[in-house]
């Protein structure tokens, strides 16, 4: 049994010099619309790096370009490479650790460490770390319902932390829900490696390790009843879904394909059923795309793809060669790589 996340960096390590110098030269066509970013209000991300065992946020992350100091770091303890989940109201973090390499088996903790108050803990350990075993590494939070949903490698299942907000270190899943995906090309039962929640839509997107990315409405208003829940729709054709992001301001989703180092933009994501055409990807990233975060305050999509931080302007337009959309900045970290495999962004602190 293996993470993948923990896999994939391997990868991610080894493609270090090839991001470091720059050597990205695959032909591709322009976008037709390249808008400067808009640079006001605040926009910090939220990343995990691989070195010093901490989540590292970067203030202002949209005017970043090079080498870049965290403005705050909180400590984890751990390189499982998970989600890391940021919401803003509540000023909370989330942190769903994930099941260990292929050099472990059996049943393995993986704590879901917390900070409250979040902003004000530069340097401070979690103030929860909740019981959790063989946790997959990815989570989403639903702010409707104050609900954490999260994925366990022990199958499809789900399972749904109520108040999530107020979790303690004894908090424990109200609920578990098991999703029924369908993709031929999965040994085995598919089961999510990446989570989004629509708080908008009340809906559930899951990547998950084959081609497919399913869809599930109603999700957050019926997830303490527990049970199985099949896919309303599912997204298919895809190249090893990975990463999510989602605009709802446009309805538009986007998906890390990690087998083509490229994200399929998805508009009319909430009805899309079916198989993707692939007629809008931006494309030539190094390893990735891994993790991402839309930024919907300024129109901003943060990429990882390995060790540095891309930032797309109005991403909905964008389209071809990463390096040829005007205004994208890069960033990596002054001091350790990254491996933001879970990235999240805050536009209010």
């Amino acid at each position: 049994m293996m993470n993948p996340r923990v896999g994939a960096c391997v990868f991610a390590a080894c493609a270090a010099i090839v991001v470091l110098v720059g050597c990205n030269n695959s032909p591709s066509t322009t976008p037709a619309v390249t808008p400067t970013p808009v640079t006001t209000g605040p926009d910090t991300l939220y990343v995990q790096d691989g070195g010093s065992k901490t989540i590292r946020a970067y203030a202002h992350a949209s005017n970043l370009n090079g080498s870049a100091f965290p403005s705050a770091v909180y400590p984890t303890s751990d390189v499982s490479n998970p989600d890391v989940i940021f919401y803003e109201p509540y000023n909370i973090l989330f942190y769903p650790s994930a099941y260990p390499s292929q050099t472990y088996s059996g049943v393995q903790s993986t704590p879901i460490r917390v900070w409250t108050a979040a902003t004000s803990k530069n340097g401070q350990n979690p103030d929860v770390m909740a019981a959790y075993n063989d946790g997959a590494g990815t989570a989403a939070y639903d702010p409707v319902h104050d609900l954490l949903f999260v994925a366990n490698v022990d199958g499809p299942k789900v399972q749904v932390y109520a108040n999530a907000h107020l979790m303690t270190s004894g908090s424990l899943p109200a609920a578990t829900v098991t999703l029924v995906i369908t993709d031929a090309g999965v040994v085995g039962t598919p089961r999510p490696q990446e989570l989004y929640y629509d708080a908008l839509h009340d809906r559930l997107f899951a990547s998950d390790e084959g081609s497919v990315v399913a869809v599930f409405d109603s999700f957050g208003s019926t997830a303490l009843g527990g049970g199985v829940r099949a896919a309303n729709r599912q997204i298919i054709g895809l190249y090893s879904p990975d990463g999510l992001a989602y605009s709802p301001a446009n309805d538009t989703l986007y998906i890390g394909e990690i087998a083509r180092r490229q994200i399929d933009v998805i508009h009319n994501a909430s009805t899309f059923n079916g198989g993707t055409s692939h007629t809008q990807v931006i494309n030539t990233f190094v390893t990735g795309p891994t993790g991402m975060a839309y930024d919907g305050a300024h129109d901003f999509l943060f990429v990882y793809d390995p060790l540095q931080i891309w930032m797309i302007p109005a991403p909905a337009v964008a389209s071809g060669n990463v390096n040829n959309i005007l205004n994208h900045h890069q960033f990596f970290d002054a001091s350790t790589e990254l491996v933001g495999f879970g990235l999240s962004v805050d536009t209010v602190h």
